[in-house]
């Protein structure tokens, strides 16, 4: 089952717990702690209820569809011995389990976990079957103590006789087990090993065939299909004995498919908080050879974490789920300034950035939207209409929620610098400006809450981050974006001067100048970031925003008509940027400040990027009409 090696097997897993989604709640994760030690689910490859013995089945020849031929619990016949066949070129190749194992352990919060001093780190391997990454990590760090789970006989027998050969057995311990119920310790690291179900979505391959690796004369042949709603891929797995001749296994099953950012929130919903900087790509490199990947050609890690008591929010340092791909550094241009560029070749579908926002607010009226936003900066959560949730004591504005209490409690040295200038002048605003300059108003008041309580609290210096060797971070970093200042309209300007002057004098803690307040907002309306229900790329229609934010490291990409990156927020509100095709090396990233598909018309566009971001494009799309034109 090529497609199934370290990817989602159960159709309707999650979070490689094997839950269906609907099923997965904090109740199910948090457990009994062990020990009270740090402990990291390492790789939880969605994918392996497993029975050593397997019935073979006569084939069906070919069917119509795939779907209403697939058993409701496939897997439960589907890993025995054949199964290290048909994998094996993935599951039995030590150079494959060492390097996948290195990648691992570059995330940094497992770096991290592994340097701690004074306690004994405990790896919780679950779908673990023969055993091959429990072992290598037991043998590259022997005061490592590794639990294998799985629930096929078979591969936890062969595990524990490797386990035993390798001399790797007094530090390893393989059970058979519900993986449903995992303990996960305060602080613990959950590492998934996922396919990546957007890249395969477009990407994968209707049929394929490969030899299979061992002493007999085994073929096997695939075909595969994208369910109507694109959330399921089935697949069909015929094995061929040739010395038979005979049909060894006629197997049909199904993976879901998960989006980065559903994944998010399922894990979110079962009380982890999602690492967005510690995620990467999992590509597998090409071999000679005839070769059928399947969906092992494109993975990622997720990684998430228990929480442990929250920190006093005057301590908790936002830019840490900053993530920037190591490939990515600034560059300057004579003409257009600063740009984001890669220094290597990095491939499509990669997550080249995740930004934190400075500042967030929900941008719909509260009277019509069937969401918003919580409004703790260190969630942003979008809350539905239905969802229970918190508001202020002080009834301060419509807009303003919280998830829950602790969400409130986080934010409340904030949300105290906002919530009297809310009430006495948010619905005033709202009314006479409209909708949209409210919430710019608005916006500009939380950065500067931002700069309030970051000088507020100077002893809490932040830890440096690798990243600052090419991007600014705290109030630093919106100083230093351009707001374009004598390129806005006369007109422009007196509206935002008369606008600062008669609504933001309110604010007591307020020390910043009419100018200074004036300038901000060139730097906001230069650099914001609308939040749309859908990815925002060359093409496709992105929805209605129902937030904007300032995201300074984000704002840096340049634009173009035809982006080699889209964007969209996560669960948490971050700024996930994302290639859409290959990049080389010395590329510049960009990303397509419009909704194209509302702008198709290149004089309107121009005009649209002029007026807005004060330059007219020169991508090779706008080169292309402007020349057809003539």
């Amino acid at each position: 089952m090529q497609d199934c090696a370290e990817v989602n097997r159960d159709p309707e897993i999650c979070a490689q717990a094997h839950l269906p989604a609907e099923e997965l709640t904090p109740s199910r994760t948090k457990g009994a702690s062990v020990n009270a030690e740090p402990l990291f689910n390492a790789f939880l490859r969605s994918q392996r209820h497993r029975k050593p013995e397997m019935a073979i089945t006569p084939a069906l020849g070919r069917v119509a569809s795939l779907f209403p031929h697939i058993e409701k619990d496939w897997w439960k016949k589907a890993y025995n011995e054949l199964y290290l066949y048909t994998d094996g070129d993935c599951v039995e190749v030590p150079a494959i389990t060492e390097a996948e194992c290195t990648k691992l352990l570059e995330i940094p919060s497992v770096q991290q976990l592994l340097q701690t001093k004074g306690s004994r780190v405990k790896v919780l391997d679950l779908c673990c079957d023969q055993g091959r990454h429990s072992i290598h990590l037991a043998k590259r760090f022997p005061d490592l103590k590794v639990l294998g789970v799985d629930q096929s006989t078979y591969l936890l027998g062969l595990a524990k006789h490797r386990a035993l050969a390798e001399n790797a057995q007094n530090n390893t311990d393989f059970r058979e087990g519900d993986l449903r119920q995992i303990p996960t310790a305060d602080g613990g690291i959950f590492v998934i090993d996922c396919v990546d179900g957007s890249w395969i979505r477009s990407n994968f391959s209707k049929s394929g065939w490969e030899w299979l690796e061992g002493e007999k004369k085994l073929l096997a042949c695939r075909e595969r299909e994208l369910s109507p709603d694109q959330t399921q891929l089935a697949s069909r797995e015929i094995v061929i004995d040739l010395d038979g001749p005979s049909i060894q296994q006629d197997l049909f099953y199904s993976v879901r498919l998960y989006d980065l950012e559903e994944m998010d929130g399922l894990l979110q919903n079962s009380g982890l908080r999602v690492r967005t900087e510690d995620g990467m790509q999992l590509i597998t490199p090409q071999r000679d050879g005839t070769v059928d990947m399947g969906m092992m050609e494109r993975r990622q890690f997720v990684v998430a974490q228990k929480p442990i008591d929250d920190p006093p929010p005057e301590t908790i340092d936002h830019d840490a789920r900053v993530y920037v791909h190591p490939s990515l550094e600034l560059g300057v241009d004579e003409h257009k300034g600063k740009l984001i560029k890669v220094s290597s070749f990095v491939p499509a579908g990669t997550k080249i950035l995740a930004d934190t926002p400075y500042g967030v607010v929900p941008s719909l009226d509260p009277s019509q939207p069937d969401t918003t936003l919580c409004s703790n900066l260190g969630c942003n959560r979008l809350l539905s209409s239905g969802t229970e949730s918190v508001r202020c004591s002080e009834k301060c504005i419509r807009d303003v929620a919280w998830c829950n209490d602790d969400c409130r409690v986080a934010d409340q040295d904030r949300h105290g610098f906002e919530c009297d200038w809310l009430k006495s002048q948010g619905e005033k605003i709202r009314e006479k400006e409209g909708q949209y300059d409210f919430a710019m108003l608005w916006l500009v008041v939380r950065l500067v809450a931002g700069k309030h309580l970051q000088m507020q609290n100077p002893h809490n210096a932040p830890k440096p981050y690798a990243w600052e060797v090419w991007f600014k971070r705290g109030w630093e970093s919106i100083e230093s974006l351009t707001g374009n200042l004598g390129k806005w309209p006369e007109t422009k300007m007196q509206h935002w001067k008369r606008q600062v002057e008669e609504y933001l004098s309110h604010i007591n803690r307020l020390t910043a100048s009419v100018d200074e307040l004036v300038g901000l907002i060139c730097r906001e309306e230069s650099n914001s970031f609308g939040l749309y229900p859908r990815k925002t790329g060359s093409l496709e229609n992105r929805g209605t925003d129902y937030g904007m934010g300032v995201y300074p490291r984000a704002s840096l990409v340049n634009h173009s008509c035809d982006p080699n990156l889209y964007w969209g927020p996560d669960s948490q509100g971050n700024l996930v940027l994302t290639t859409s095709r290959d990049l080389t090396a010395g590329e510049e990233c960009f990303i397509c400040y419009l909704d194209i598909s509302e702008y198709g018309d290149p004089t309107k566009r121009q005009r649209v990027l002029r007026e807005g971001f004060h330059f007219s494009c020169a991508c090779e799309i706008c080169v292309l009409e402007q020349a057809n034109a003539l």
